[in-house]
């Protein structure tokens, strides 16, 4: 009887001054499929290169994982980010071209909504402190990076509604420019169950300003989804979930127009468009 060993190595660079590390992570390194374009993953076939936890690569100052799946076979994964201008991404050794990537543009469209609470909009001092304090715990939150090794990260929908506003939209509030819309909005009534797409540890469950009641899930690797805008949150920091636990209620706090999810996927801390994690298709 042949047993088959399958060995996965992820590495974790950010940009050319790269460090790494060999750490088991994914059981396939099919998933997720090339998307080209910002908001997307580029994944990126490498042979005759055997990396290994020395191995340097020049990605353009974007951050990047390698999933070793034979002694030299990899695949490259990086993610786009949404202000990325450069129409192609370079990965190079040693100043050495190993492959040259194509970025298309993605049209996103336009979003106008009004927020009636001026203190969402404008706010006053008195609440610049909780915004920042907040906004430093939202930045560690999707940052985080840990060798957790993955059965799978083809996700579940988190619940189920209309999707009210896409991933990528550029938005105005109160006509007013704002950042790209970050994350997926899924409409439902107020109450409906909020799960949990993927397993991993929640490592916030709190109330913010902006966000209102929020979750942050550490799925591994550089993994890590967000969930905001909760009537009521069902977990507790340090709690261990599964794909499919119920972890919230869809509610309407923080700054809203009215009762939906809002959804991030975050994948080495870069924004994704997390369509691309459903079932591997978009």
């Amino acid at each position: 009887m042949r047993i088959k060993i399958s060995i996965i190595v992820f590495t974790l660079f950010l940009g050319s001054c790269a460090f790494n590390q060999k750490l088991p992570l994914f059981d396939n390194c099919q998933f997720p499929i090339n998307s080209p374009y910002p908001g997307g993953v580029l994944s990126i076939d490498i042979k005759n290169i055997d990396f290994d936890s020395n191995t340097k690569l020049n990605t353009e100052g974007l951050a990047s994982s390698v999933c070793k799946y034979s002694l030299y076979q990899s695949k490259i994964f990086i993610p786009i980010p949404l202000d990325f201008k450069s129409k192609k991404v370079d990965v190079k050794q040693g100043g050495i071209l190993l492959n040259s990537n194509k970025i298309f543009d993605k049209n996103y469209r336009e979003s106008r909504i009004t927020i009636s609470n001026n203190d969402y909009v404008s706010p006053g001092e008195e609440l610049q402190p909780r915004i920042r304090r907040e906004y430093g715990l939202s930045q560690e939150a999707k940052n985080t990076y840990t060798p957790i090794k993955l059965k799978d990260w083809a996700m579940i929908e988190p619940a189920k509604g209309q999707i009210s506003s896409e991933f990528g939209v550029r938005r105005f509030i109160n006509n007013q420019p704002r950042n790209r819309h970050s994350g997926m909005d899924i409409a439902a009534p107020e109450g409906s169950e909020v799960s949990a797409p993927l397993s991993g540890e929640i490592i916030i469950a709190s109330n913010f300003f902006y966000k209102g009641n929020v979750i942050y899930i550490n799925h591994g690797g550089g993994l890590v989804s967000s969930y905001s805008h909760l009537s009521q949150i069902k977990i507790k920091n340090g709690d261990k979930v599964k794909k499919g636990d119920l972890i919230g209620l869809i509610g309407q706090t923080g700054r809203v127009t009215g009762p939906h999810l809002h959804w991030e996927v975050y994948l080495m801390g870069v924004a994704i468009n997390p369509e691309i994690f459903l079932n591997g298709s978009i």
